[in-house]
């Protein structure tokens, strides 16, 4: 028995994903359909599974976010047709998946969701992901691990339900019981990481009834005529064909030289695209971000003709301040083979610089002047929000600490 799903991208139907007997996954555009990727390009012959099955696997959800979800809906986690039926109505980007033609929804009053209930959806979020145990949930797919839930932030500041003609706007974390001040922690980085991107995500530590939660703007949402759009985006899982799965290049999945290759070839800024990516890489290893995965990277489309950029930074964590017995300090991908920040030395980055067929000199040069001020302004930073009892954070001195080691590693 064939299973099918209509996939819409921007509004407009994009094609039709089909599910076979035996579960393997195709894909075919309709006519004048915009693209859904780089690496599928718009064409009338069928997409088989090795394309169709790693471009649609990553809009799913991760971890225990999809294991609740799988037992919550008695369906198989491996389902990704399944999983994507359920909850596929707003994922990441621009795309929406519906076993029917969408809802048209006119004039229809939005729920708003008032600190009761965030606080109780806080409470419950660790057993009911992406608020699928609330009554006609909003059918959202975030991908991840780590417990959030997204919501649409209206004008007045007031949060609410989303639905198909009012998208989500920004994602909600909660904070992590087995890591102390995590929250403060992507608040310090992603603060930090605006004083050398220009476009780094915004965030904000809140809070609900003596509950913390970091409030994020979704970089892949944008206001049009006070109309809220969806921006379609790709991580570097789907750009190079990577199952979700394989994000971790020690799971087989993309190493360093793959993505930047990607951008160099699909970027409409190559230039200034590869240069953003050697600055994210150089600020992930001073801050200890060991979790900067291939879904950590995404292209951006400008339009719908594959024109793409690479996306704003976002989820910039210090993984490797908190106890290796909790948390892996290995890296996402490996520097000239090594596969821990503690083991790079300044002839690692030359390597890799040189790898990349980059001149290795001129460039760390170049990361030299660009982060010349990164200790000072982590410290400016850090007394910032500290002043402040609702963002005031012990965790700041560990990631200074790591700053301080990493800069004279590399640089003196």
């Amino acid at each position: 028995m064939v299973r099918r799903l209509n996939v819409y991208l921007y509004g407009q139907k994009a094609g039709i994903l089909s599910e076979d007997s035996l579960g393997r996954l195709e894909f075919q555009y309709e006519d004048d359909a915009p693209p859904l990727s780089v690496r599928m390009p718009v064409r009338k012959t069928i997409y088989e599974p090795i394309y169709a099955e790693p471009f649609f696997d990553n809009l799913t959800p991760e971890g225990d976010a999809l294991s609740l979800i799988s037992k919550n809906f008695h369906i198989s986690e491996e389902n990704t047709f399944s999983i994507l039926n359920q909850i596929g109505g707003d994922c990441a980007g621009a795309v929406s998946l519906y076993s029917d033609e969408p809802k048209i929804y006119i004039d229809t009053p939005l729920k708003e969701i008032d600190h009761v209930l965030l606080s109780k959806i806080i409470d419950n979020l660790p057993t009911n992901p992406l608020l699928t145990g609330m009554e006609n949930a909003p059918r959202l797919s975030l991908a991840g691990a780590q417990s959030k839930f997204a919501v649409y932030k209206a004008g007045d500041g007031k949060y609410y339900r989303s639905d198909d003609e009012h998208p989500t706007t920004h994602i909600i974390k909660i904070t992590n019981k087995h890591f102390n001040g995590l929250l403060e922690n992507e608040l310090f980085c992603m603060t930090l990481a605006k004083k050398f991107f220009n476009d780094a995500i915004n965030v904000e530590l809140k809070i609900v009834d003596g509950r913390k939660y970091l409030e994020i703007d979704r970089y892949d949402r944008k206001s049009l005529n006070g109309k809220i759009e969806r921006i379609h985006q790709e991580d570097f899982c789907q750009v190079l064909g990577y199952l979700s799965r394989k994000k971790y290049q020690s799971d087989g999945g993309p190493k360093l030289p793959q993505i930047y290759s990607a951008i160099t070839q699909y970027s409409s800024q190559k230039a200034t695209d590869g240069y953003k990516f050697i600055k994210l890489l150089i600020f992930n290893y001073l801050v200890g971000n060991t979790d900067a995965h291939a879904k950590n990277f995404s292209f951006i489309h400008l339009d719908k003709n594959n024109k793409v950029i690479l996306s704003p930074a976002y989820d910039l964590v210090s993984v490797d301040v908190y106890p290796r017995k909790i948390v892996s300090h290995d890296i996402a991908m490996t520097i000239n083979g090594k596969g821990t920040y503690d083991s790079l030395h300044k002839k690692d980055w030359i390597a890799l610089f040189t790898q990349l067929h980059l001149n290795a000199t001129s460039m760390m040069k170049e990361m030299k002047r660009t982060f010349l001020n990164i200790i000072e302004d982590s410290h400016v930073l850090a007394d910032q929000l500290n002043k402040n009892e609702l963002t005031s954070s012990d965790i700041y001195e560990k990631i200074l600490k790591n700053i301080e080691k990493r800069y004279n590693t590399l640089f003196e």
